[in-house]
């Protein structure tokens, strides 16, 4: 197949090519037409181009792959650790101004508003855990509640924190 040809095709094709790289896309930051982009110029690239009769399917296919290529490598793995953020490092300013040293005692305030508005189970791991430096396996036998079931709940409340505070900051 020649070049004229691909691109007789791919002029034709575009507009739908880019509707169904946009319906498959799910991340917004991603870019359609970077997307559509990139698989028609390693199609253009290619020293053995497929048939005519292959074409669309193949550009489709393709366009598929690097989707999922992209979901893929833009997937953050989350640890425990990474995700259970303490309550230190969801206070702690990075750039602390004097300013920001004076009104410490409204983040406090600001804490403990939010923590009233966790769930009973979850304040009660977030206060054992981060505040009485109680673990989750002494939390687990004296409850009698699994490990990871409290994992959750914390997970949960920290992120209903960070949501919280960083809202009460603005």
């Amino acid at each position: 197949m020649s070049k004229g040809q691909i691109r007789t095709f791919l002029s034709r094709e575009r507009s739908r090519l880019l509707s169904y790289t946009r319906a498959l896309l799910w991340d917004a930051s991603v870019d359609a037409e970077d997307v559509v982009h990139d698989v028609l110029l390693k199609l253009l690239e290619r020293p053995d181009s497929p048939a005519p009769d292959f074409l669309a399917a193949y550009t489709y296919r393709s366009l598929k792959n690097r989707v999922t290529d992209i979901a893929r490598t833009s997937k953050e793995s989350i640890s425990i650790e990474q995700e259970n953020d303490s309550l230190v490092e969801i206070l702690q300013d990075k750039s602390l101004t004097a300013f920001d040293e004076l009104i410490s005692v409204e983040r406090q305030k600001a804490l403990f508003e939010a923590l009233e508005t966790l769930n009973e189970t979850e304040r009660r791991v977030v206060i054992a855990n981060e505040l009485e430096g109680q673990t989750f396996k002494q939390l687990s036998e004296a409850w009698d509640i699994p490990t990871n079931t409290l994992l959750s709940h914390k997970s949960r409340a920290m992120k209903k924190l960070r949501k919280q505070l960083t809202r009460s900051s603005l």
